[in-house]
C-alpha cells in the first residue's frame, strides 16, 4: 500500500466517525438537555413555548429537532421556529411571531388582530400591549391601521381607537381629532395626512378633521374655538 493509500484510508476513517459522532452522543448523560432559552417571545409567554416543544424528561442535546419546530410553529401567533444547540445542555428556541396591530373586544375580554383580522394568543395584561381598539374584527378596518403603522409610526401611536366611516371609509380617533382614510389607504395617502399635520401643526392651527379618501388631497376641518 501506497502512502496516498494509506492517507486517502485515514481521511475516509474520519470522516465516518464525524458522522457517527452525533448518533453515540445521543447516548450520553452529559447532554442532556438541561435548559431551554427562547429568544423573540415578545407577546407568547416563553414557559408556552416550552411546553409546546413537547420534550421528553430525557431529551438529549442531539436528538432531532425537526419535530419540535414543528410543533412551535404549529402555535396560534408564530411565523417561523428555529432550534438551535448549545454545549453542554441547552437548546435555544427562536421565534417571529405574528405582530398585533390592534385590539377588539369578544367574549373573552380584548383580544390582539392581526393586519389581516386574525385573533392572536397573546394576553395583553400579560405582553403589556397598547394598541388602538378597532371597532370590530373587520380586515378593511385593520389593513388600513396596518398601512398607517408602516407609513407614520407616530399618527399610528396616536390613534386611540378605529371604525368604520361612511361610504366604505375608515374613521381614526386620535382624541378630539380625527382622520378619515379611504377604505384602501395607500402609503402616499398617509403621507399626504402627516404632511398636512405637521405644516397645521407649525402654524399654529388645530384641525378637528383632516379628510384624506380623495387621492393626491387632504381636507383640513379646523377646531372652532
Amino acid at each position: 500500500m501506497t502512502r496516498r493509500e494509506r492517507w486517502l484510508l485515514l481521511g475516509a476513517g474520519a470522516v465516518v466517525a464525524v458522522l457517527a459522532t452525533p448518533v453515540a452522543l445521543r447516548h450520553m448523560a452529559f447532554f442532556r438537555v438541561r435548559q431551554v432559552e427562547v429568544v423573540g417571545a415578545r407577546y407568547l409567554a416563553p414557559e408556552r413555548v416550552v411546553e409546546a416543544l413537547g420534550l421528553d424528561p430525557d431529551q438529549n442535546l442531539f436528538d432531532p429537532v425537526d419535530e419540535a419546530e414543528r410543533r412551535v410553529e404549529a402555535m396560534p401567533g408564530v411565523v417561523r421556529a428555529e432550534i438551535a444547540r448549545r454545549v453542554p445542555g441547552t437548546l435555544r428556541v427562536t421565534v417571529v411571531e405574528r405582530e398585533p396591530v390592534g385590539l377588539a373586544s369578544n367574549r373573552d375580554g380584548m383580544v390582539p388582530l392581526d393586519c389581516d383580522g386574525v385573533a392572536l394568543p397573546y394576553d395583553p395584561a400579560h405582553s403589556g400591549l397598547a394598541l388602538p381598539i378597532v371597532e370590530r374584527a373587520d380586515s378593511v378596518l385593520l389593513r388600513a391601521l396596518c398601512v398607517v403603522r408602516a407609513s407614520d409610526s407616530a399618527l399610528y401611536a396616536a390613534v386611540q381607537t378605529v371604525r368604520a366611516g361612511g361610504g366604505g371609509s375608515v374613521m381614526l380617533d386620535l382624541g378630539d381629532q380625527r382622520v378619515r382614510l379611504s377604505g384602501t389607504p395607500s402609503t402616499s395617502d398617509v403621507e399626504a395626512v402627516t404632511l398636512v399635520r405637521q405644516h397645521l401643526e407649525e402654524t399654529g392651527r388645530v384641525f378637528a378633521e383632516l379628510d384624506a379618501r380623495y387621492r393626491g388631497l387632504v381636507y383640513a376641518r379646523e377646531r372652532r374655538s
